[in-house]
């Protein structure tokens, strides 16, 4: 193939992904929105809600590093489009028992805890694919696309999921996630996964698991780049789970917002993603997306006092509240944007084709793990320390990170090395 075919075969393969996977999404949350709904109206527990979220996490963190595992030894594409196929089965064999049994929790959280699997399966693979579907000039615009997918459907499937939920049953929740995969894995099946194939090690492919995995680990280990994002990466997990637990605690128990304008707030916070994934999109490759991404990441570390302002400082009308709320939603999912885009486009230019899979699911299993023990911790700090300390602390320890992870020091160090990679590179395609 030339390279002019090349680059025609890379520009099907960046539209086909961005219509697959908003697709997908789409069809999935949805089905999220429908199900956390319908076990709600069922049970009225929250602990019944909090075991079908366990169900949709811990499964990930255990089983990410064997498909990492999977998708650096066996071939991708088949991976992914298998397991597509068994999510539609698994959601296919709720919908049979469903029509015959009748629905019921069980069933939902285990058919969850094999979604979860077979999903994981088909994400982490696809994301270690990408350098090999599209040329690395163009990385940047995949996943800026991936992130327009996922705003987009921010928007959408909480829309259409609740006006749905009024008039159809749980079943048709179901039908349409079988009808969003069978369509994603149609559209994945027409891609080439071996179009920028350029694998030099083939060694990890005779390896056990527990020694594949091993190696992955000194990988990042021996990499200031890959070493210094991960756990600046893993930290921000962490920290920022005091936006997953304070947002609706400050807008709800604090401010005393009606659900409605709630949902409101969070509908304006997923336009500032979508308004700067079309940003990402359209403009040329950043020059230096870890310098632009420690910019976006500082911007966003704000967003922790500006929640906590009001609180302290000045008292506001409830409509004042409700537009500067508002307004530090968009800024915040904006920067949020801005800062995870381009840390996905230095993790798929500086990890080798034969190690894509393992660092990505340790990564995914690590920054999984982080979640509930994050939300854990913060869901104990807001209610013994109140929200305006919570917030500033946070704040605190999170520009602090930053400027001592990313200093001036080691994004030279970070630069040098991306610098010698790319040289060797050019002298492995040159032989």
């Amino acid at each position: 193939m030339t390279s002019e075919q090349s680059l025609r075969k890379a520009s099907y393969h960046i539209g086909i992904f961005a219509v697959s996977k908003f697709v997908s999404v789409m069809g999935a949350n949805i089905v999220a929105f429908g199900i956390s709904l319908y076990i709600l109206k069922l049970t009225g527990s929250a602990t019944s809600f909090s075991i079908n979220i366990l169900c949709s996490i811990v499964p990930r963190v255990l089983f990410s590093p064997l498909i990492g595992y999977m998708a650096d030894r066996y071939n991708k594409k088949v991976l992914v489009i298998s397991s597509q196929i068994l999510t539609v089965v698994t959601v296919a064999i709720l919908l049979l028992y469903a029509n015959w049994q009748g629905m019921s929790i069980m069933a939902i959280y285990i058919m969850m805890v094999f979604y979860t699997i077979f999903t994981s399966c088909s994400g982490i693979t696809l994301t270690a694919s990408i350098g090999q579907l599209v040329d690395q000039d163009r990385i940047q615009k995949v996943m800026s696309l991936n992130q327009l997918s996922m705003s987009l459907a921010a928007i959408g499937a909480p829309m259409i999921g609740g006006i749905l939920y009024g008039f159809v049953s749980i079943e048709v929740f179901l039908i349409i996630q079988i009808i969003a995969f069978s369509i994603s894995t149609l559209l994945d099946a027409t891609m080439n996964f071996n179009l920028y194939k350029t694998e030099k090690n083939h060694a990890q492919k005779s390896e056990p698991f527990l020694k594949s995995m091993k190696s992955a680990y000194h990988y990042i280990k021996n990499r200031k780049t890959l070493k210094t994002i991960i756990t600046l990466a893993l930290c921000l997990n962490l920290f920022f789970s005091a936006f997953a637990v304070g947002i609706s605690y400050v807008l709800v128990e604090v401010v005393q917002f009606k659900s409605l304008h709630v949902g409101w707030i969070e509908s304006i916070g997923a336009v500032g993603m979508l308004l700067a994934s079309i940003y990402l999109t359209a403009r040329k490759n950043l020059k230096n997306p870890i310098l632009f991404s420690k910019r976006a990441l500082l911007i966003l570390s704000t967003m922790f006092f500006l929640f906590a302002l009001p609180l302290i400082l000045f008292e506001l009308t409830y409509i004042q509240l409700f537009i500067y709320y508002g307004i530090t939603s968009f800024l915040m999912t904006m920067t949020e944007v801005c800062t995870n885009v381009p840390i996905g486009v230095i993790l798929q230019k500086s990890i080798e084709e034969s190690y894509r899979g393992r660092v990505f699911a340790l990564f995914e299993t690590l920054a999984t793990g982080m979640m509930p023990f994050g939300i854990l911790i913060y869901g104990f700090l807001y209610d013994y320390f109140g929200a305006p300390s919570v917030l500033i602390g946070t704040g605190i320890i999170v520009i602090s990170l930053t400027l001592y992870l990313l200093r001036t020091s080691v994004l030279k160090q970070m630069k040098e090395e991306q610098l010698n990679e790319n040289s060797q590179e050019d002298k492995f395609a040159e032989a």
